[in-house]
């Protein structure tokens, strides 16, 4: 059963290029290169049950590989330039720029910086690709599940002390392009007057977070089939002859105003551990359901070992571009406006997610650096039932 899924495929030659050259233009002793790795696998306890995270095996795999390396560059004291090259396992190791990016630092407190940038969707947006910043093998996948998680713009970033509390406020304008794997077909996907803003309110051992997002959102979603004859354009096309234009314009994702929010908290007392963050993802009028997911996480440090649980949560709305067609009015060839509607609402219904998945895990820093992970999902979806047990080993050098 195909749900609302999908996930990139990328090309990223021409930004590798970029930031190459964007670190070519500094000296070579002004280069501070960092770097790090994650190698890990799973196994899934039913291979006929539903796949989940990546994994539908019963046998163990390693095939969750991620290495990456980031260079930052002055160029003067006001001006630097930061490139991301990554590279992964389930892609071929095929390299990727995730971000390159030139700054301008205007005050001590004040960022200006353009090319590609990490979108702020997340509290770990900026850290989502080194396992080793957060207690998790990968973040949540309820919550962490956008598939476009860059922006090629520019942003500004202020940190400024609110009284006793420390602020960071982010605010962004750009747009984005790619293609995406929509059920299973080639998808083009792009955004255009997307901004946002985030903000942290933190103090001590506490932080909060908040954050919003809009764009014009565009995903051909045409190719993708309903029926070995039948895809969503040629259906859209068949509502658009029996004069049901608006539902077929409903129906494809084409320019729609889409918008993201996000709330969320972490706690670290150096004992005890906390997080938790809670999205809605709303796409405008299209088959794409509106996604509500929320995750909460509590865990406990003892010595090099953190021991934690985390419950997470995916209620999605159903679309309804089936509204405004009358039921029950024949139709030549299709036979009645009700094999319309029960066509769109099987589409919309195909979008929603809803699934509790509950996490336990457990990080072990056997050495400076680098922490040995293990975690068991225990996945109740509308679909069906999984366990998955994952591993890793994570690093920072």
């Amino acid at each position: 059963m195909k749900k609302h899924m999908f996930t990139f495929k990328k090309c990223n030659l021409a930004l590798a290029v970029m930031a190459s050259c964007i670190i070519g233009c500094v000296h070579a002793e002004d280069i501070k290169f960092s770097g790090f790795l994650s190698v890990g696998g799973g196994f899934v306890s039913d291979d006929k049950s539903i796949p989940y995270g990546g994994y539908s095996e019963e046998d163990l795999s390693f095939d969750r590989n991620i290495v990456g390396l980031q260079a930052t560059g002055n160029m003067t004291d006001k001006v630097s330039a930061t490139a991301q090259l990554i590279a992964r396992s389930e892609k071929n190791y095929e390299l990727k720029a995730e971000w390159a990016y030139i700054t301008y630092k205007a005050t001590d407190s004040i960022k200006i910086r353009a090319g590609r940038l990490r979108t702020p969707f997340y509290i770990y947006s900026d850290f989502l690709d080194v396992g080793y910043a957060y207690s998790w093998i990968a973040p949540p996948r309820e919550v962490y599940y956008l598939p476009f998680n860059n922006v090629d713009g520019v942003d500004v970033y202020v940190t400024h002390p609110l009284g006793s509390f420390d602020t960071t406020l982010q605010a962004y304008y750009g747009s984005f392009n790619d293609t995406l794997n929509f059920q299973g077909k080639d998808a083009a996907a792009k955004t255009r007057k997307q901004m946002g803003v985030a903000a942290t309110l933190g103090k001590d051992w506490w932080t909060l977070r908040a954050a919003y997002h809009v764009a014009d959102l565009s995903i051909d979603v045409s190719a993708s089939p309903l029926s070995a004859t039948t895809t969503i354009g040629s259906f859209a096309q068949t509502l658009g002859k029996f004069g049901f234009q608006k539902n077929a314009d409903n129906l494809l994702v084409d320019g729609d105003s889409a918008s993201f929010a996000e709330i969320g908290g972490t706690i670290d007392t150096g004992k005890f551990v906390a997080a938790a963050e809670h999205v809605e993802f709303k796409p405008g009028k299209s088959l794409l359901s509106k996604n509500v997911r929320e995750y909460v996480m509590l865990g406990v440090r003892q010595g090099d070992w953190l021991f934690h649980v985390t419950a997470q949560k995916s209620k999605d709305e159903q679309a309804t571009p089936e509204v405004g067609i009358p039921a029950g009015v024949a139709l030549p060839v299709v036979g009645s406006t009700n094999v319309l509607i029960g066509t769109l609402q099987q589409i919309a219904k195909s979008q929603v997610v809803d699934r509790n998945v509950l996490s336990i895990g457990t990080r072990w820093d056997f050495t400076a650096g680098t922490a040995l992970k293990l975690q068991v999902d225990d996945v109740d979806d509308s679909a069906g039932k999984q366990k998955v047990v994952s591993v890793a080993v994570q690093t920072v050098f």
